[in-house]
């Protein structure tokens, strides 16, 4: 099956599953260490951990061996800058609940990754709700020691843990750890993770210099997708 690139530049979730015919995803004979038999599944969603969780078990009902989460996420670490690809097994969420999973699906995926310089096994926290601001990134990265931070992970690896399956995230850095989001970018957000287009243009009407740190986070997010293409274009050769 091949990998539907197209859907990586629409949706900014991608859950991924690796499932192979027999064993682990890690094994095979190709360069990458995957084998021919392996099969990949998509299930595409909002942001949040209620619809992560719900993607991350329809992907189980397809009898995967493997879960990935796919998609972008914000810097905590002040070494990492907008476009850099993070690819870990480690995540840690709100209640301090952390997973860490030991594959050889982990080093596969980096070896596949090489070209575009992966940062590596950096621990990844999972917030209920965004981190707009640059002081509330700087809070956590000194609380929980954690490089980047997203809205998914912890409930997919949850799933994971669970089905006593590996995961893996593959996350691209969309903002800056010294990066004030605007609050028409977050506030916008409903529960479900979708955007509340009403309260956007209601946040731009009373605050319109926010559109042009709209648009900086617009060009961000355009950068961290052309990595994203990259990094599924170099995962479908593998197969």
């Amino acid at each position: 099956m091949n990998i539907q690139i197209n859907k990586l530049l629409i949706f900014p979730i991608i859950f991924a599953l690796a499932s192979c015919g027999g064993g682990g995803g890690g094994g095979g004979d190709s360069d990458s260490g995957y084998s021919e038999q392996n099969s990949w599944h998509f299930a595409t969603g909002s942001a949040g951990q209620t619809n992560a969780r719900l993607s991350a078990k329809s992907l189980l009902e397809q009898g995967c061996d493997c879960l990935i989460s796919w998609g972008v996420a914000g810097a905590l670490d002040p070494q990492l800058t907008v476009g850099d690809l993070i690819v870990t097994s480690a995540v840690i969420n709100d209640r301090s609940e952390s997973f860490k999973f030991d594959s050889d699906d982990l080093k596969s995926l980096v070896e596949t990754f090489r070209s575009l310089d992966p940062k590596v096994g950096g621990l990844l926290y999972s917030a209920e709700k965004p981190v707009p601001l640059a002081i509330e990134k700087q809070e956590l990265r000194e609380k929980f020691r954690a490089e980047s931070v997203d809205m998914e992970s912890a409930a997919i690896a949850k799933v994971a843990c669970d089905a006593k399956i590996n995961f893996i995230a593959v996350r691209c850095i969309v903002d800056r750890s010294d990066y004030d989001l605007p609050v028409a970018a977050t506030s916008s957000f409903k529960n479900n993770g979708e955007v509340n287009v009403f309260q956007l243009i209601k946040e731009l009407t009373q605050n319109p210099l926010q559109l042009f740190s709209l648009m900086r986070l617009g060009l961000n997010y355009y950068s961290a997708l052309r990595q994203l293409k990259k990094a599924a274009a170099l995962l479908q050769r593998c197969l």
